[in-house]
């Protein structure tokens, strides 16, 4: 009988601390002004629309909201170029995927065309998005958006309680 209360204190509060911290958890919603960097890993960038990954090439360039070439590219605009695994077939990136974030990196504000970094380390298909912001500095969340237009969508991991 004892053992039983036990139990179900034990229960109570993991269901208390569970809820707890679903209620305090936040959004990690960056505004549209910081930098690509701060984007948490565990965020997703889902695929709206079917893309080609064409065969024995690794890369393809994306600037507002459709797929380009590194001649095609306006170096003073926002643009991304997307690093997929080389394959020898033609591959398909279909609407509803989601490609998870695993860790960012920033060109530290040089003029350095695709300097700032989506890492998707764990996917078989696409390793990064390499981006310029085509300024000096950092590439904000808001001209990555610009670039993925409706081709994607970027989802931001809640935020992490106590961090």
């Amino acid at each position: 009988m004892r053992s039983f209360r036990h139990l179900a204190a034990l229960i109570g509060f993991a269901g208390l601390l569970a809820g707890s911290s679903l209620a305090s958890a936040q959004s990690a919603d960056l505004p549209d002004t910081a930098p690509i960097a701060t984007i948490g890993a565990g965020s997703t960038v889902a695929v709206n629309v079917d893309i080609l990954l064409p065969a024995n090439q690794g890369t393809i360039y994306i600037q507002n909201g459709s797929v380009t070439t590194w001649e095609q590219v306006d170096k003073k605009s926002p643009s991304c170029r997307l690093n997929a695994v080389e394959s020898p077939v033609v591959r398909r990136l279909v609407p509803g995927r989601k490609l998870v974030i695993t860790g960012t990196t920033q060109n530290n504000g040089s003029v350095f065309f695709y300097g700032d970094v989506l890492q998707f380390e764990e996917d078989a298909t696409v390793s990064q998005f390499q981006c310029s912001p085509g300024h000096k500095g950092a590439m904000t969340i808001g001209e990555l958006k610009q670039v993925f237009g409706s081709m994607f969508s970027l989802i931001q991991a809640p935020a992490v309680v106590g961090e």
